[in-house]
């Protein structure tokens, strides 16, 4: 959400409010029915509010093969997206549905087997596990509970890329995006310390990626989506979705030659 004057902005991390205006709607830049995604094959992982309206952008531009993956009945998010691509006067998508443990290597492995096998391929996967915590103290919380956001937050992540890499190396875009928090640059009394460590570890893992097949043009980035119970970066940067693209566009060779949104130790 956008800040308020005069109250403070415990989650409010690098990144964030950069522009002016920033947003908190669709706007003409980032419109999706002004660009064409025709032939493109989209997965996105997790069916819930951010999930589902991932996949129903994707389908609005016009992308040619989306794939939905979650641990839950599809049935509701798949009708959307096809209704998606209608409304917006587009060819319905072929639309996969897959029930995916992302806990489950052998789950991820078919869900890479089945894409592979009905789309041929992959250009952009987009990655939305993050789960949150019942705000304790370190010493009162349940240390399983605790230890099984990271198995979200960090392996399931992990665990999709490593998977997927080989089947993105040979796509177009070679895009993969994960859904972050600015929780990952805070230390704050919100009693999140599983979340906030697990996604500061995610945002490192993509720059990880970059690193190691970025002179192959893979693209991996985490996107932070505002103020939201879930919710930072280009190979390991961090920038904020609210923010206005033009203008953050416009100061890209500003923020290269600084090395600038890096997440960085300061002395």
């Amino acid at each position: 959400m956008p800040p308020l004057e005069g109250v403070p902005q415990p989650l409010a991390g690098p990144g964030e409010y950069l522009t002016d205006p920033i947003h908190t709607r669709t706007y003409p830049a980032v419109n999706p029915l002004k660009v064409s995604l025709v032939g493109k094959r989209v997965f996105v992982v997790g069916s819930g509010a951010i999930g589902q309206a991932t996949a129903v952008s994707y389908a609005r531009a016009g992308a040619s093969y989306i794939a939905i993956g979650a641990h839950c009945d599809l049935t509701p998010v798949t009708a959307a997206v096809k209704q998606a691509a209608l409304d917006a006067e587009r060819k319905p998508p072929r639309v996969l549905s897959i029930n995916l443990d992302l806990t489950s290597t052998t789950s991820i492995d078919n869900a890479e087997a089945l894409i592979q096998a009905s789309f041929g391929g992959i250009d952009i996967i987009v990655v939305d596990s993050g789960a949150l915590e019942e705000m304790k103290p370190a010493v009162e919380s349940n240390m399983d509970k605790w230890w099984e956001l990271w198995t979200t937050n960090l392996r399931g992540p992990y665990q999709v890329a490593r998977a997927f890499l080989p089947m993105i190396l040979k796509g177009g875009d070679k895009t993969i995006v994960f859904i972050a928090s600015a929780a990952s640059h805070c230390v704050h009394t919100y009693e999140m310390s599983a979340y906030g460590t697990s996604m500061l570890a995610q945002l490192r893992f993509a720059a990880f990626l970059a690193a190691e097949y970025g002179d192959e043009e893979v693209v991996p980035f985490c996107v932070h989506l505002g103020d939201l119970a879930t919710g930072a970066g280009v190979d390991g940067a961090s920038a904020e979705h609210e923010n206005n693209m033009p203008q953050l566009m416009a100061m890209k060779k500003e923020i290269v030659k600084e090395d600038g949104l890096k997440l960085r130790l300061m002395v």
